[in-house]
């Protein structure tokens, strides 16, 4: 009896361990693939959202606007100071923006933009690295100066 319960024992532990085993080489993978795609994302962001981001950037201070491209590592961004009440001859203005930021547990690009001189910002979508090139990031640049310059 007793090797029966130690038999029994054993299998229901191979089938644990395997199962552990497994867990394990998933965590491994998911987190090598989270690293992968941080690496890939940040070249993205150096190689073509940043200076789509600049061109757009440059092209707006040729017509008088004074938008500019921080720097920072962790997401591209370009600043568009204005507001209604500055274009209306009155107040004091904002920095709408439209940033992009990798979201590494969805391996996408996340872009957002704020239309107004208040906190927070509305989703533009959610892009995989295949999808972004320079020409969908002078898109939604834009979309944005349209929202904000455009007519009421």
């Amino acid at each position: 009896m007793a090797k029966d319960i130690e038999q029994e024992l054993d299998a229901i532990f191979a089938h644990h361990n395997a199962r552990v085993a497994q867990a394990r080489n998933d965590a491994t993978g998911k987190s090598s693939a989270e690293e992968n795609f941080s690496e890939a994302a940040t070249v993205c962001l150096a190689r073509v959202i940043t200076p789509a981001l600049e061109q757009m950037a440059q092209a707006l201070n040729q017509r008088g606007v004074a938008a500019r491209v921080p720097a920072d590592g962790s997401d591209a961004r370009i600043d568009i100071p204005v507001s209604r009440h500055v274009r209306l001859g009155h107040g004091l203005g904002g920095y709408p923006y439209l940033r992009a930021k990798p979201d590494r547990q969805a391996r996408r690009i996340h872009f957002e933009r704020n239309t107004s001189d208040s906190h927070g910002a509305s989703a533009v979508g959610d892009y995989t690295l295949a999808e972004i090139n320079a020409e969908l990031v002078k898109a939604m640049v834009v979309d944005l100066v349209r929202a904000l310059y455009g007519p009421f």
